[in-house]
């Protein structure tokens, strides 16, 4: 499948190894990219309580998947609201490991590390490269005519 992968530059907190040094991109990726997706599903450490805690109320589906706790939550009004104007961390990056877009059952956009890398799939050379215009400090970005699993 046709792709970008686009890596952000970095930093690390105490908390956290690698962290993307700007997320500007976050809201308008929310507003731009996921406005017809139905889901979306969180994945965080499990020692990570607060954000786990903050999460659970709002999740369709809980799994323990043993190191890590995955949401899956369903893109209604209120919780889009939510997931885009709260998913900031104070210490950097996303508050969350890694979060996957689902539209009509199929992921479609992959972010991970906290928001310092991203992947879109099923997009075109010339969507790629409007895609890739949200982010301010990229540090590598590579388009994929074929995604071989």
């Amino acid at each position: 499948m046709k792709h970008i992968r686009i890596n952000l530059e970095t930093t690390q907190t105490n908390h956290k190894s690698s962290v993307p040094l700007d997320v500007s991109y976050w809201e308008k990726l929310w507003d731009t990219y996921t406005t017809d997706f139905a889901s979306i599903e969180i994945h965080c450490w499990k020692e990570e309580n607060v954000h786990i805690q903050e999460l659970s109320p709002i999740a369709a589906q809980l799994e323990d998947q043993g190191l890590v706790k995955s949401f899956t939550i369903t893109l209604n009004n209120e919780n889009r609201n939510y997931l885009r104007n709260h998913s900031i961390d104070e210490n950097g990056g996303l508050k969350w490991f890694t979060v996957f877009f689902y539209k009509e059952g199929i992921q479609i956009i992959e972010i991970g590390q906290y928001g310092s890398e991203i992947a879109y799939f099923g997009i075109d050379k010339n969507e790629a490269e409007e895609f890739q215009r949200l982010f301010a400090q990229v540090k590598h970005a590579e388009y994929f005519e074929e995604h071989v699993m």
